[in-house]
């Protein structure tokens, strides 16, 4: 009996011998996603379904997703008597949109370029740095709701669209315009101007308590031209300068009651539309036509641009300024002179500046 016990321990022990050697097997089971996202908190255990029969003994490391790619991760799992290395693949891919950070709405005024690019952030789990622009046409000096959209693109062309309103409001106060030949006109505080220059005709006014004399850039150059022409015998004097909004007033309705307001309009400007009044222009030595054809009408047309003045209101172009020819009309513009005396051909204010000029 005590044999049979001993032989059936035996027979016992070499059969649980036999099954872990050859019946009972350590299994590594894994996730059936193998893939993480580029720059992500990964570990080894996050891709261990089961161990079957053993113990992992490499430590949970965290797995390496800076870059894109394929990573073959090393572990060991030990069984009863013996450790065993197995391998996995980890793909490490980027699939998530880039993330745009901005504003949904802006506000300007007309002529007053802001950076719409100014404060938006982008931010994206590969880490890159990421440019974005904007789609869409919007324009800065046409008032208008504009819908406009961020736009950004990774390196794995995961792409990232985000809608925003650029509203342009006319300011009551100060506008900008395009004019015809692409120049900016600006009104500011009542006054138009181009490049300096300060607009008055019949589009354009003046405010009834803008200016008080001819300015002192003027006055310069005029007496320079003055002191010039006298050394050929040609005296210049001024007949009228500047005039106040109050004075023209008084000067137009007196024309109106003498010819009536249509004629008057053809040589007379309303208050607040005379050159005048902007310190810039003059009348010299006469108030007749007929001063084109004497020696100092002549000197003038000749000459004067060469001190910065232009003939305002040349022959030929009374449909282009709104008045008629006046040979004794000339107005300071500076530099720009050279280019509106067009070899005796003068282009007005009107045509150089792409304006018109015109009650409305």
């Amino acid at each position: 009996m005590k044999k049979k016990i001993i032989t059936l321990l035996i027979l016992l022990i070499l059969l649980l011998f036999l099954y872990f050697i050859f019946i009972r097997k350590t299994k590594v089971v894994f996730n059936s996603n193998m893939l993480a996202e580029i720059n992500s908190n990964k570990y080894i255990l996050d891709y261990i379904k089961e161990i079957e029969n053993g113990k992992l003994i490499t430590k949970n490391k965290k797995i390496d997703t800076s870059s894109l790619g394929k990573k073959i991760i090393k572990i060991k799992v030990k069984d009863l008597w013996k450790i065993k290395e197995y391998k996995f693949i980890v793909n490490v891919k980027d699939t998530q949109k880039p993330i745009i950070e901005s504003n949904t709405e802006f506000k300007t005024f007309t002529g007053k370029e802001i950076d719409l690019l100014n404060g938006v952030k982008v931010t994206d789990n590969s880490k890159e740095n990421l440019t974005v622009t904007i789609i869409g046409e919007y324009d800065f000096y046409k008032a208008g709701t504009y819908n406009l959209k961020y736009y950004t693109k990774d390196s794995s062309n995961n792409e990232t669209y985000k809608d925003f309103i650029l509203k342009v409001e006319d300011d009551p106060n100060n506008k900008v315009y395009k004019t015809s030949k692409g120049y900016n006109l600006y009104i500011k505080d009542g006054v138009a101007s181009i490049n300096g220059i300060v607009l008055a005709n019949k589009s354009y006014s003046l405010p009834s308590n803008y200016g008080s004399k001819l300015t002192d850039e003027t006055m310069l150059n005029f007496n320079k031209m003055k002191g010039d022409a006298l050394k050929e015998g040609i005296n210049l004097n001024i007949i009228s300068g500047f005039r106040s909004y109050n004075d023209q007033n008084i000067i137009y309705n007196n024309y109106v009651k003498k010819d009536g307001k249509k004629l008057a309009d053809t040589y007379s400007a309303r208050p607040g539309h005379s050159e005048h009044q902007t310190g810039f222009a003059m009348d010299i030595n006469s108030l007749k036509t007929d001063f084109q054809y004497t020696k100092e009408g002549i000197w003038l047309n000749n000459n004067a641009y060469k001190y910065g003045f232009i003939l305002r209101y040349p022959k030929g172009k009374e449909n282009i300024t709104g008045y008629m020819f006046e040979p004794w009309h000339y107005r300071y513009v500076g530099e720009l002179s050279k280019t509106l005396y067009n070899n005796g051909s003068w282009i007005t204010l009107e045509e150089y500046f792409g304006i018109d000029s015109y009650y409305r």
